[in-house]
């Protein structure tokens, strides 16, 4: 609760101070990859169990942008709305090549789902601070900062595909199932990641911007009981800035 209050406390400090200083509105579309560490649940394959999984999210939000007194300082604060895949899959590679070549081995066993592809929608208010390495009266600049992001989840949806070897499933199961993997989703993430971010302008009043996230530290994975941990590798983010003033 209290990083939402915090992210609601700046955006009024930065709507209030728009009033003096001179506010940019941004637009930006953000993707990005990350691993997310899947848990010893029974809901996960037995030799899945503690792997990690490669998902991709991508983010879109609007946010007031507010240079500080000294123009170096900025602030932002905005809404948004990003979305996450990632998938638990029953066999793998390895298992192709066990099967090619048994040697007495057999890695097969008798869990029902064949595959499981998670999407998660979440609202997001993204607040962030940096600060302007560059002179301002350089058209390009180059600037430093960290992001807080508060990820509200609004649906949680699984997508299941049965291994008809040991279960062909009724309408009954299917729903069953998609209830049951999705029924743990963390309702909230709070992120918070450190940033580089190359600006120009175009014209007197539009322009656009980067930023690099190497990347990110989650406050929690995104299922409490299917997952243990998240961690961003890349994400990207491109936008276009107006100046209000």
């Amino acid at each position: 609760m209290k990083p939402v209050l915090l992210a609601a406390g700046l955006f009024f400090f930065i709507a209030a101070q728009s009033q003096k200083n001179q506010p940019k509105l941004e637009a930006y579309v953000a993707p990005g990859f990350f691993f997310e560490t899947i848990s010893r649940d029974s809901l996960i394959p037995a030799h899945q169990q503690a792997h990690s999984r490669l998902g991709n999210v991508i983010s879109y939000a609007v946010q007031l942008a507010l240079p500080l007194e000294n123009q170096q300082w900025s602030v932002k604060g905005g809404v948004g709305f990003s979305q996450r895949h990632y998938s638990i899959t029953k066999y793998t590679l390895d298992d192709f090549f066990v099967s090619l070549f048994p040697f007495g081995s057999q890695r097969r066993d008798s869990f029902n789902l064949r595959h499981v592809r998670f999407t998660n929608n979440y609202f997001q208010v993204p607040v962030s601070f940096s600060y302007t390495v560059t002179k301002p009266e350089h058209n390009f600049h180059l600037a430093f900062g960290l992001n807080l992001r508060s990820d509200f989840l609004t649906q949680s949806k699984a997508d299941i595909i049965f291994d008809s070897v040991y279960k062909v499933p009724t309408s009954a199961d299917i729903i069953y199932a998609k209830t049951i993997y999705t029924d743990k989703a963390s309702k909230f993430v709070f992120t918070v990641e450190p940033y580089m971010e190359g600006s120009f302008s175009v014209d007197k009043n539009l322009g656009f911007f980067f930023q690099f996230r190497p990347f990110s530290f989650y406050s929690d994975g995104l299922d409490k009981r299917l997952t243990t941990r998240t961690v961003e590798v890349f994400s990207f983010t491109f936008g276009a800035f107006y100046s209000l003033k």
